[in-house]
């Protein structure tokens, strides 16, 4: 692993666990055995690696849905086949789980942060609109707001799950939360 990429692990966990005040990151470099020096040669300062960090966390989440679908694929399916694979990021990569918790942190970071749902909506009611026009789901479903219930519900319950059981059970609370919405979407 590269010098760069074991800073961007190593501030992630931290900032995971600690959050953006309670990270000072000249501990975190000595904590690897690098000096400042190597620090500032990868970053400018603590928010250019805090941008690094959410701009990945973003990627991560749009990344996990799938794109080159058959035309006998269930779209509904791949949301929940991608929801899943989300939560396992959330539950096991330190990246995503520091973008988390920067992205609601926001506010104290000094440059300007990409939002974290505007590109998992997006998808997510391309692939409702894919669904619809296949017959899949409702055909009088609101894509859009649907889109964004689905995305914001899943934001709410890894948020319980992390604050519950450290994201132990968010598979299970997932399954839950299909289960009550995937009657109401299907046709």
């Amino acid at each position: 692993m590269s010098t760069r990429e074991r800073i961007v692990i190593a501030a992630a966990e931290a900032f995971a666990t600690r959050g953006y005040h309670g990270v000072n990151l000249a501990e975190v470099v000595e904590e690897l055995g690098y000096t400042k020096g190597a620090f500032y040669f990868y970053f400018n300062g603590k928010d250019a690696l805090v941008a690094e960090i959410v701009n990945r966390y973003v990627a991560a989440g749009e990344d996990t849905l799938p794109a080159g679908l058959t035309s006998a694929d269930d779209r509904v399916e791949a949301i929940v086949d991608a929801s899943h694979r989300v939560a396992d990021s959330y539950r096991d990569d330190p990246v995503v789980r520091a973008g988390t918790r920067l992205s609601v942190e926001r506010n104290l970071v000094g440059v300007e942060l990409p939002g974290p749902f505007v590109g998992w909506i997006d998808k997510i009611s391309r692939l409702l609109q894919e669904a619809k026009r296949l017959r899949q789901v409702r055909s009088d479903l609101a894509v859009r707001p649907c889109a964004q219930m689905i995305v914001g519900a899943f934001y709410g319950i890894q948020a319980a799950s992390d604050d519950l059981s450290d994201r132990r059970d968010l598979h299970a609370q997932l399954d839950q939360f299909w289960g009550l919405v995937l009657p109401s979407l299907r046709a």
